[in-house]
């Protein structure tokens, strides 16, 4: 199956690239999957943040190749799969290309969906997160959002990957996208997990 995933962020030096390069660090080589990361106000040709670029390497992963790119409509016109850092970024995403309202998901977002969609190919699957979208998406904005370690230092870029790590697992598992021989997961994030408000879906 091929499947194209574009990452969006604000600088496209943080939250997006990590994304990128730890879910191609944990797909199988043999899979059909084109990952890319761009940002809606993007540090235009600045490498991986300092921290993050750190927290990366404490995996074995090696983002020195990456170079900022500011988003572009056409690669949300030209990927299968948006996934977002935060709500406001979906928005934008949205707002630029009105036709990707339905594979344009916040990274967040996309996790809670996947468990209810069954089985199927990718554009399947896709296709159900979108008409299930108001039934299990619906949570407080800020619990939608990855928070951003922008130099804040390699603690918060460590709580941040495992916030991404965390979400890119439902998708690797749905997509069977995961190897054989997949890179060490990422230690759980340091300090409590804020609750869902009372009636809010899981």
């Amino acid at each position: 199956m091929s499947l194209t995933i574009l990452f969006v962020c604000t600088g496209n030096v943080c939250r997006s690239p990590m994304a990128e390069y730890l879910l191609r660090s944990r797909a199988d080589a043999g899979a059909d999957l084109r990952v890319a990361s761009a940002g809606i106000a993007a540090l235009v040709g600045d490498p991986v943040d300092a921290g993050s670029a750190s927290a990366l390497a404490e995996l074995g992963i090696d983002s020195s190749p990456h170079r900022a790119r500011q988003f572009d409509p056409w690669e949300a016109g030209d990927a299968d799969l948006v996934l977002t850092a935060e709500v406001a970024h979906r928005e934008a995403v949205m707002g630029e290309v009105p036709g990707a309202l339905r594979r344009t998901f916040t990274m967040k977002e996309f996790a809670r969906l996947l468990p209810h969609v069954g089985r199927g190919r990718p554009a399947e699957l896709i296709d159900r997160a979108a008409q299930i979208r108001g039934m299990y998406g619906a949570v407080p904005r800020a619990l939608d959002d990855v928070a951003d370690p922008y130099r804040a230092g390699p603690a918060r870029a460590q709580a941040t990957l495992g916030e991404i790590a965390t979400a890119l697992e439902p998708l690797l598992a749905t997509f069977e996208l995961e190897g054989p021989a997949a890179q060490p997961r990422l230690r759980p994030s340091p300090g409590p997990r804020r609750p869902l408000p009372k009636g809010s879906p899981a």
